[in-house]
């Protein structure tokens, strides 16, 4: 039996995918079916290149659909146009249905726009205005632990709080590896679950996926994101800062944080939606923290500005090379055929070694 972190002596390489924020894609305000259409393509893309990749796993970073409350409205006062938007839902079931009909493992998590109450409309009858965020029952019955894409798969090990914690234990490399997801700013009961999801997995290398991390890259200091007063203020959620404090970094085998939300301003087509910051746990390991989030990229086949849905089919993949002991980070568009950061090319007008680079196995996956 290979102890924790140890892969054969056989060398190989195989791959993880991070699928960025989708809402720009299943909104039904944006051109339809040209959004859901891409997010098909992306899981069409997975699917179609497993072998040649040795696809291990998928994650989702949140922000599944754009209006979670499956109700909302726009306009101005006395002209408003009420949406009923569950067809957002809709879509975003159509889509990872590609992925869910083979054995790939996957897993998933909220982001604030999948919550119950993300943007309830105000009317003389209606719900009104709603903070902090919270439920899930619409993310529970299309992507929680009895929806038609984990019931019933050997791999998918449970979930918790309507499935919006969840975690996975997938094979790569000749090992096994733990995923665990977290809501977006978990609470202290969703750490203690977490807790105990590691307690029964000890020693696996672990990847966390969570909707809110970090900041994309602003020029100056690379810093974790801190929304809790939009989206939780007078709730027991915790920001990034002290979700690392109070269990990463006392976690020895999470060596790698996976994120979404934060992005930048779109301008002429093109957004910042990446960075990479390494921290050191309390066992002396570093772990690795990304943010990948194209939802401002609307640069699509014909090279103009707006011709795509946010998000233009870039996808996050994570190559672990057993031999050489690295993890190749790098980006894809299934829209537009073309790799970023490549060349030296400013891909998200930002250095192109934030879109492409390689980084060292760290040691809870050599020692």
């Amino acid at each position: 039996m290979l102890a924790a972190g140890v892969f054969p002596a056989s060398a190989e390489k195989f791959t993880v995918a991070v699928v960025s924020d989708t809402q720009n894609y299943t909104d039904v305000t944006l051109p339809q079916p040209r959004g859901v259409n891409t997010f098909i393509q992306q899981m069409q893309y997975l699917v179609d290149s497993r072998k040649e990749k040795n696809l291990a796993f998928v994650t989702f970073v949140g922000d599944i659909v754009q209006h979670g409350d499956g109700q909302f409205r726009t306009g101005i006062i006395g002209q408003y146009t009420l949406w009923d938007t569950r067809t957002e839902w809709d879509y975003a079931n159509l889509a990872v249905s590609v992925l869910s009909a083979t054995d790939i493992p996957f897993g998933m998590v909220p982001g604030n726009h999948d919550y119950d109450n993300y943007s309830w409309y105000t009317t003389p009858n209606g719900p009104g205005a709603s903070r902090p965020l919270r439920g899930g029952t619409l993310w529970n019955a299309y992507f929680g632990p009895a929806s038609r894409h984990f019931a019933g798969k050997a791999w998918y090990g449970g979930g918790n709080n309507n499935g919006m914690d969840s975690y996975q234990v997938f094979e790569a490399g000749g090992r096994k590896f733990l995923h665990l997801g977290l809501q977006m700013e978990p609470t202290p009961a969703d750490l203690d679950w977490a807790r105990q999801v590691i307690a029964a997995n000890e020693g696996l290398p672990t990847i966390l996926t969570i909707h809110e991390w970090l900041d994309p890259n602003f020029t100056g200091e690379t810093t974790r994101s801190n929304d809790y007063k939009a989206y939780f203020d007078g709730a027991a959620n915790l920001p990034p800062d002290e979700t690392w404090e109070k269990f990463i970094r006392k976690t020895p085998q999470i060596f790698m944080v996976l994120a979404g939300h934060d992005w930048t301003p779109t301008v002429a087509g093109v957004s910042q939606g990446q960075n990479l910051r390494v921290d050191t746990n309390d066992a002396g390991y570093p772990v690795y923290q990304t943010v990948q989030d194209y939802q401002g990229n609307t640069i699509g086949p014909d090279g103009k500005p707006d011709s795509a849905n946010g998000g233009a089919g870039w996808l996050r993949f994570i190559e672990f090379d057993t031999d050489a002991k690295k993890m190749h980070y790098y980006t894809y568009s299934t829209l537009l055929d073309k790799y970023a950061g490549r060349d030296g090319e400013a891909s998200f007008g930002v250095a192109p070694n934030y879109s492409d680079f390689t980084v060292d196995f760290p040691p809870q996956l050599t020692k």
